[in-house]
């Protein structure tokens, strides 16, 4: 699987896929003009999920209809990198086809899925 990791997501999240032998591409770093349309196109061309923090992808992809191959957002109330790092543990131990071409929120003891709008 590939990600691409939002810069709001920090940088153990990165570094823990990187260490497990995923191909991570990390917006901060690999993407200039991180506006979330493009990161959206980006992530949907290079067949990259997209992990982050911020909501409002949930309206891109739902509301505007934008095109994606997979997002993971963190809704936690602590922002702890061992938060985020245990629910990815969680969530990439799932088949690949229950990952792609789904919204997939990490709170607090919950996992939720749901899939994408074709």
């Amino acid at each position: 699987m590939k990600f691409l990791v939002d810069e709001n997501v920090g940088k153990s999240v990165a570094h823990y896929l990187t260490e497990k032998g995923y191909d991570v591409v990390v917006a901060e770093k690999d993407i200039t003009g991180r506006d979330d349309f493009l990161l959206i196109d980006y992530a949907f061309r290079e067949n990259r999920i997209i992990i982050t923090n911020d909501k409002d992808f949930g309206f891109l992809i739902y509301r505007q209809r934008l095109q994606s191959r997979g997002i993971i957002l963190f809704r936690f109330n602590q922002e702890l990198p061992t938060f985020k790092i245990a629910a990815l543990e969680t969530i990439i131990s799932r088949k690949p086809d229950q990952i792609f071409n789904h919204f997939i929120v990490a709170s607090e003891g919950k996992i939720r899925v749901r899939p994408l709008v074709k």
